[in-house]
C-alpha cells in the first residue's frame, strides 16, 4: 500500500480544479474563474515547497505524470478560450481610453467647452 503523500495530494486536488476552470471557461464564467485560480495558484505554491522535500515512489511518479499532462492540456485550452477574449477586453479597453481622450480634449461631458 502506498503511503500518503502531501505532492500527490495537491496534484489530485490541481487536476479537478482545472478542469473546473476548463468548463467555467468553455462557458464564459469568466468571474467564476479568478477565485479558482488563486486557489489552484496557492496549491501550486505550496508543491513548489514541499516537492523537493518528499520522494515519490514509481506509482505516484507516474501518476504524477499523468495528473501533469492532464493538467497541461486543461490549462492550454483555457489559454486559448481567454486569449482573444483578453485581446478583446485590450481593444475596448484602448478605445475607451481614446473616447475619453477625446472628450476631454474637445468637449462633452467633464470635458472643455468652446
Amino acid at each position: 500500500m502506498a503511503s500518503t503523500s502531501e505532492v500527490m495530494h495537491y496534484y489530485e486536488q490541481i487536476a479537478p480544479l482545472t478542469e473546473r476552470m476548463l468548463v467555467l471557461a468553455r462557458d464564459r464564467h469568466w468571474g467564476e474563474l479568478p477565485p479558482l485560480e488563486e486557489q489552484q495558484s496557492s496549491m501550486v505554491d505550496r508543491l513548489k515547497e514541499i516537492e523537493p522535500l518528499e520522494s515519490l515512489d514509481e506509482s505516484q511518479v507516474a501518476r504524477k505524470y499523468q495528473l501533469l499532462v492532464w493538467i497541461n492540456g486543461c490549462q492550454a485550452e483555457i489559454y486559448s478560450i481567454l486569449m482573444p477574449q483578453l485581446r478583446e477586453l485590450g481593444k475596448t479597453i484602448k478605445s475607451l481610453a481614446s473616447q475619453q481622450l477625446l472628450m476631454k480634449t474637445y468637449g462633452g461631458p467633464n470635458g472643455p467647452v468652446s
